[in-house]
């Protein structure tokens, strides 16, 4: 098989594809994090979390090895970057390799009540913001002092990493995420809960909703700013056809998640929109969305061809290969995987193929060179 004769580079490559372009080739942009390349060379998933530089530095070994990738959602593992106190809160926290887990197991969402249903009244009445401000000790038992000296220590690091990456000639996409208020209080109340609370007090989930997704958008546009990369990941999972009917994503999910992308747009972002499992019912909504300003980032349980069929002359697909595959499949099941993607998705333009969300731990190298050198070998249909 003869590669594919460049005449972009990896940058335009990727920005031809945001903007719905001619490109003269499908880019191909892993979500990857430090744990994949580590475990390849010889490190624990515990070890990632100690010694940030030797694992940015396997991550450059095995994008060498691989012959390069065109671009990196985040450049690091440092990508969790929140200016302000009540902005990191916002992220559940996690269950750590080394310390609450097995050293090889990925880190887990430790989800609990940390938000009650009495507590609406009072975030309605205050914001997110004011509310995480006065209890803020309950997300977070440290001293905000040490809140602060990490998140400098974050934004440190990030910067480290996409001035390596530019060095590359990679392009790093997002500089900031946050989440839609469905995802975030769902996390916060735990999934269950929040779900009877639609149901019961859907009027005051929505005041809720209503009094707090001006702070997410405030965090994210400030992060943004700090890191200076041109995107804002809107990382979604719960409000799709997977979890709920659409009578419940047309009032709780929908109408924020455009107001967050609507604020995005114009302060020049694009919002790379993280679909988690199955959102295909969703999918004709995204085309009231700013067109060529955002991306829409699938899994593979989402029907990427119905995607592409909805969205081909509006916005942006990036995915979508499954972590299953990546983890035991073979090569020439990932090629055959990449190579009708990249034909039939690829077909016209705007398309990125990518990793299902985050490459896993447990992936085979020979499987992921396989998923880099497809966008480089195979071309999308005439």
């Amino acid at each position: 098989l003869v590669m594919i004769k460049e005449t972009m580079t990896a940058k335009e490559r990727v920005w031809a594809a945001i903007n719905l372009q001619p490109l003269d080739r499908v880019p191909v942009m892993p979500l990857i994090t430090p744990f994949f390349p580590a475990r390849y060379k010889g490190l624990t998933n515990a070890d990632v979390l100690t010694d940030l530089e030797r694992a940015r530095l396997a991550i450059m070994d095995v994008f060498d090895e691989v012959g390069g990738w065109d671009g990196l959602i985040y450049p690091g593992y440092a990508y969790m970057v929140a200016p302000k106190a009540w902005a990191v809160v916002m992220v559940p926290p996690l269950r750590q390799p080394g310390r609450d887990l097995d050293v090889n197991d990925p880190p887990q969402f430790d989800e609990r009540e940390y938000i009650m249903a009495e507590d609406y009244d009072e975030i309605i009445q205050l914001g997110w913001k004011g509310f995480a401000q006065k209890y803020y000790s309950r997300f977070l038992p440290v001293p905000e002092s040490k809140l602060v000296a990490w998140a400098e220590r974050q934004l440190e690091q990030f910067n480290i990493d996409t001035k390596a990456w530019e060095q590359k000639g990679v392009l790093s996409l997002a500089g900031a995420m946050t989440l839609t208020p469905l995802m975030f209080f769902s996390l916060k109340r735990t999934l269950t809960k929040f779900t009877m609370d639609i149901h019961r007090y859907p009027d005051k989930v929505t005041a809720v909703m209503d009094a707090s997704v001006d702070d997410f958008i405030e965090g994210a546009l400030e992060a943004a700013q700090l890191t200076g990369l041109p995107c804002i990941m809107l990382a979604m999972e719960r409000g799709g056809g997977f979890y709920y009917p659409l009578k419940i994503f047309e009032r709780f999910e929908f109408p924020y998640m455009k107001r967050m992308v609507d604020a995005f747009t114009e302060a020049g972002y694009i919002t790379i929109l993280h679909f988690d499992n199955n959102w295909t019912i969703n999918l004709p909504y995204l085309r009231e969305l700013p067109r060529a300003k955002c991306i829409c980032e699938l899994d593979s349980t989402t029907d990427i061809f119905k995607a592409k069929e909805l969205l081909h002359d509006h916005m942006c697909i990036m995915g979508d290969v499954p972590a299953s595959l990546s983890a035991v499949g073979t090569p020439e099941d990932m090629g055959t995987y990449c190579k009708q993607r990249i034909e039939k998705v690829g077909k016209g333009g705007g398309y990125i193929l990518s990793s299902g969300c985050e490459v896993p731990p447990d992936t085979k190298f020979q499987n992921f060179k396989t998923m880099i050198d497809a966008a480089k070998i195979y071309r999308p249909l005439e």
